[in-house]
């Protein structure tokens, strides 16, 4: 392709639109008209790469749930009491938190410990 002073037929503007509508490269985004609805991970990855608060992940999910978009296992409020097997294995003094038992922390989540590493 090179430059000239004279612009671009509507013919060819025409023809390359057509060829980007479903380049090969992006083959998902043009695969299928039908909705992709969502699951666990899609909405975990939603909520982190929004910073959602657990507020915000919550209606984000209702409306989604709403609007049939979530895939039938998904869940809506799944954090509402992932901090209970922890809240016991930290401590807050002087406004500053810590772990107050690493091994527990480890076997909760399901590592080993070495307090050598």
């Amino acid at each position: 392709m090179t430059l000239s002073d004279s612009g671009p037929s509507d013919e060819n503007v025409g023809q390359a639109n057509n060829n980007m509508d479903c380049d090969p490269t992006f083959a998902g985004a043009c695969s299928s008209n039908e909705p992709h609805l969502l699951t666990q991970g899609d909405v975990n990855d939603v909520v982190r790469d929004l910073n959602l608060s657990k507020k915000q992940d919550e209606l984000l999910g209702s409306k989604l749930k709403s609007w049939n978009l979530l895939h039938q296992d998904t869940k809506v409020c799944f954090y509402r009491g992932r901090h209970e097997e922890f809240k016991d294995l930290f401590s807050l003094e002087d406004g500053v938190v810590f772990c107050n038992d690493v091994c527990s922390v480890m076997e909760v989540l399901g590592h080993e410990y070495n307090p050598d590493q």
